[in-house]
C-alpha cells in the first residue's frame, strides 16, 4: 500500500515512538526482575516466605499447580487429541 508523504511521516513518528517505548519497557522489566531477585535471594537466605517493610508485605511462597499435558495426550492417543483440538484465528501486529 502506498502512503501519502503526510501519512508516511505520521506513521514513522508513531513507529519510532513505539520502538522507543518498547526499549524503555524492556529496560524497566529487567530492572524490576533484578530488584525482585535481590528480595527473593534475601528471603531464601533467611528462610522466610513473608517480609514486612513499612506499609508493604512481600510474600514469596511455593505454590503447586496442575496443568493439562496436551503433548502427552497427543503421544498417547492422537485420535482423541484431534477430536478435542480447536482451531482459532487471530491477528498479529509486529514491527520489523
Amino acid at each position: 500500500m502506498k502512503l501519502t508523504k503526510k501519512k508516511e511521516k505520521e506513521f514513522l513518528e508513531k513507529i519510532r515512538t513505539i520502538k522507543e517505548l518498547e526499549q524503555q519497557k524492556k529496560q524497566a522489566d529487567e530492572k524490576i526482575d533484578e530488584l525482585k531477585g535481590d528480595i527473593k535471594a534475601y528471603m531464601d537466605k533467611n528462610s522466610t516466605s513473608e517480609l514486612t517493610v513499612d506499609i508493604f508485605t512481600v510474600h514469596y511462597t511455593e505454590i503447586e499447580t496442575e496443568r493439562f499435558d496436551s503433548k502427552a495426550l497427543k503421544a498417547a492417543d492422537e485420535e482423541l487429541y484431534k477430536k478435542y483440538l480447536k482451531s482459532s484465528t487471530s491477528k498479529r501486529f509486529s514491527i520489523t
